[in-house]
């Protein structure tokens, strides 16, 4: 019975994952400020990213499909280069997890640090991995749920280059 249970609620979770939605009632809507503690790269607000789109990811390491998507996030950064800046946000964390979680999985492009999730709520996010698009005056464009692939969130940074 337990793993009935465990695999129905497996299933549920991966079909909500896999939506992608739009940012809803806040589309076209400034996007709310992000945390100024940083876990890597360079200093980085919304105010240096003005210009460009921005694909924001908030992960966890804590984040079974999180860890899942690590590998294509850090991909997508280097794909994105020169169309749309990507950041990160660790989430509801504490700091040596998502250092650690850095290390492992390489990523050094600007990660945010989020540890009681102030940030997370102010964006709207239920559940992780959850990304979200910026076009180049730092308006919400989309919001996409779920682990992404280099194909979708290709896709989505472009998609904020024509709003």
């Amino acid at each position: 019975m337990r793993l009935l249970t465990a695999g129905l609620v497996v299933a549920a979770l991966s079909v909500a994952l896999v939506v992608h939605l739009t940012a809803g009632s806040r589309a076209g809507q400034p996007a709310p400020a992000l945390p100024v503690r940083m876990l890597a790269g360079p200093q980085t607000s919304l105010v240096t990213l003005r210009g460009e789109p921005v694909l924001i990811e908030f992960f966890a390491s804590w984040c079974g499909p999180c860890v899942d998507e690590a590998g294509t996030v850090r991909r997508a950064e280097r794909a994105l280069r020169g169309h749309a800046r990507l950041i990160a946000v660790d989430w509801s964390d504490n700091r040596d997890s998502a250092l650690a979680f850095l290390a492992r999985f390489h990523w050094s492009f600007p990660v945010l640090f989020d540890p009681v999730g102030t940030a997370g709520y102010a964006y709207g996010i239920q559940g992780l991995p959850t990304a979200f698009v910026l076009d180049a005056q730092g308006r919400l464009v989309r919001r996409l749920v779920g682990p992404q692939t280099l194909a979708s969130l290709r896709q989505a940074a472009a998609g904020a280059t024509h709003t």
